[in-house]
């Protein structure tokens, strides 16, 4: 299918705010630039730090990139496809140097009923990450192998984890057929290392300038 994955995400990316070097073009360049057919937007947790209150304004955002994207034709010739996921579970590994994510938790499914909520308004494919995540952490409690490093930032066995999820979430369940996953991670990973030494260089001002 010649199919491209580019991971065009920074950390702590927001709906409306994206921060770049001086000269760094928008996403919407980028996407285009990329012939994008199918957009999975993954946002809401750094926004769900304003709580409550801040979920009228993450609502606002959201509608606006939803009308932005779908009014789009980065391929040139139609709309993307949008996939909206909902951020992951706050895992509480029990560290005093840690918070343990009851305060996260609550308001992360805040955010995630208002993504299923514009999801469902315009049509959208909504994955929700917020709930099965919550449920596997509670496994991983209780047998001892935690999914994050540090409660927020899945480690390997998380990724895998939610990789499978996701491809379930998106293609339905399928039955299971040998492949050398190692050595695809590995290409994957390599792929998106070169990619970023582009995209997303250390220091971007070396290159964009500001």
């Amino acid at each position: 299918l010649e199919l491209v994955v580019r991971d065009l995400g920074w950390s702590a990316d927001e709906l409306m705010l994206r921060p770049r070097s001086k000269d760094f073009k928008d996403h919407g360049h980028t996407l285009a630039d990329h012939k994008a057919d199918v957009i999975l937007a993954f946002f809401g947790f750094n926004e769900s730090f304003a709580g409550p209150k801040g979920l009228p304004k993450f609502e606002d955002d959201l509608e606006a990139f939803i009308q932005e994207t779908l009014s789009a034709k980065y391929n040139g010739h139609s709309a993307p496809q949008l996939v909206l996921f909902s951020p992951i579970a706050h895992e509480n590994l029990h560290s005093r140097y840690l918070p343990d994510g009851d305060v996260n938790n609550r308001n992360i499914e805040l955010y995630t009923a208002s993504m299923a909520k514009a999801a469902a308004k315009h049509g959208l494919l909504f994955v929700d990450l917020f709930a099965p995540t919550r449920q596997q952490m509670a496994v991983a409690e209780r047998n001892g192998k935690p999914l994050t490093i540090n409660g927020v930032h899945l480690n390997e066995h998380g990724d895998r984890m939610l990789a499978q999820f996701i491809d379930g979430a998106l293609f339905g369940q399928r039955s299971k057929h040998e492949a050398d996953f190692e050595k695809l991670r590995a290409a994957v990973n390599e792929k998106n290392r070169q990619f970023f030494y582009d995209y997303r260089a250390v220091n971007g001002a070396y290159i964009y300038g500001g």
